[in-house]
């Protein structure tokens, strides 16, 4: 059978082509540390690392999802605790203030409840990240505004709780509802009569909607002259009601009398430890979402490592092996260089010789 050069030729260029070939690719592992470069180089394996690096992906979301709610709750249980501490301080001023005092000493007293009061509202209006933690759903507009016309604090937000996904199944509330904060429920701890023996009540309504409870304060027997009644809807509407009431005036300025601002003073007394409660309660259910969302955070954790893990095994190379396979590769090379060399300069006297 006659081999002619062309065969001869061609025979050592695709020998050379796939040494290459087969050089270039172990170079390109080596400077990557992947041994699939392309799917067609293990179709199963290919598959499999494809569905890690989309859960990766996932995981991953959830992580960045589960800082940013790790974030909001610290800030939130911050925000908590400084408004608890303000009721306290408005607690221990209304409890100074029951019995009639001097005009220096009431002004103090009501000039303090007006900046416990606007600290309150800054509370409420709180911000994380540019929303208001504490409008529900409505985190673009302010929790509570002052309605000048009618002289009190308005929830301008919903009932609406921000649930943040932790995985396909896992989810968990990063927000509490201003009005479950501010707007305090009665504690049935309230009492019947004041220190002077007025009888007193105390009635509550609550929003279906907002959440919002009002309540409302009789003091005496309707049809008496010394009869009084007012309400409240939220921690601001109290502070108001006292600062108003140590300068022996309604919430409008209109004047009353002593016994009437006292008997007010007295009947808030109750509402604000109410009010403090919830407020505390408000935050320990913040905290126990916070540890749940720490124990999925280290779960998410220990998933994400496993995956990354597998994904390492399944697509990674190993570069020992990678460099001993250059190496065979360029030997070969070189030897079929070599070969090639010595099979080229050979002519046609060569053969008849």
């Amino acid at each position: 059978m006659r081999v002619s050069s062309l065969i001869i030729y061609e025979q050592l260029k695709r020998g050379l082509q796939g040494s290459l070939e087969e050089l270039s690719r172990r170079s390109e592992e080596l400077a990557t540390g992947k041994r699939l470069l392309n799917p067609s180089d293990d179709v199963i394996s290919s598959s499999r690392a494809l569905d890690y690096k989309v859960k990766i992906s996932s995981s991953e979301q959830f992580m960045r999802n589960s800082t940013s709610a790790d974030l909001q709750f610290k800030f939130t249980d911050t925000v908590l605790g400084s408004v608890a501490d303000t009721l306290l301080e408005l607690r221990k001023l209304t409890s100074t203030g029951i019995n009639p005092s001097d005009p220096e000493n009431r002004n103090f007293n009501a000039k303090r409840a007006e900046l416990l009061r606007d600290q309150l509202f800054n509370f409420s209006n709180a911000r994380f990240s540019q929303r208001y933690i504490f409008s529900g759903f409505r985190t673009s507009q302010q929790a509570f505004v002052y309605n000048p016309s009618t002289m009190r604090y308005e929830y301008q937000g919903d009932l609406g709780e921000m649930n943040i996904p932790l995985d396909n199944s896992s989810r968990v509330s990063v927000n509490i509802p201003g009005s479950r904060v501010f707007s305090p429920l009665l504690r049935g701890s309230n009492p019947s009569r004041l220190s002077d023996s007025s009888s007193v009540s105390y009635t509550q309504y609550s929003d279906p909607l907002t959440g919002v409870n009002t309540i409302t304060v009789e003091i005496g027997i309707p049809g008496d002259p010394e009869y009084d009644t007012f309400t409240v809807t939220n921690v601001m509407d109290m502070a108001n009601i006292l600062s108003h009431a140590w300068r022996y005036e309604d919430i409008d300025g209109t004047s009353i009398d002593e016994r009437r601002a006292m008997h007010r003073i007295e009947a808030l007394f109750s509402l604000i430890d109410d009010a403090r409660i919830q407020v505390l309660e408000a935050q320990s259910e913040m905290a126990t979402r916070h540890v749940f969302l720490n124990t999925e955070t280290g779960r998410i954790k220990e998933f994400l490592n496993n995956l990354k893990n597998n994904l390492s095994k399944t697509e990674d190379a190993d570069l020992t092996e990678v460099a001993v396979e250059i190496k065979k590769a360029e030997t070969g090379l070189e030897a079929m260089r070599l070969a090639s060399s010595e099979i080229l300069s050979r002519s046609l006297l060569d053969f008849l010789k």
